[in-house]
């Protein structure tokens, strides 16, 4: 079944618009998963202070 030029022109540009959503999307989720990754990176940042000053207070602690 032949497509009249009309009809062509319309699923070009469908498909040029999902293309533009979908990089969109991709772009989106790859600045969501850097934030994540800096949030997880100072999370782990602050439970390494925190066992270092904890390690600390316990050396403080002991009895020979």
């Amino acid at each position: 079944m032949a497509l009249s030029a009309r009809m062509l022109a319309l699923i070009q540009k469908i498909e040029a618009a999902d293309a533009e959503h979908f990089a969109a999307l991709r772009e989106r989720g790859k600045q969501q998963a850097a934030a994540r990754a800096r949030t997880l990176e100072k999370k782990l940042a602050n439970l390494r202070a925190a066992r270092a000053v904890k390690a600390r207070g316990a050396k403080r602690t002991q009895r020979p």
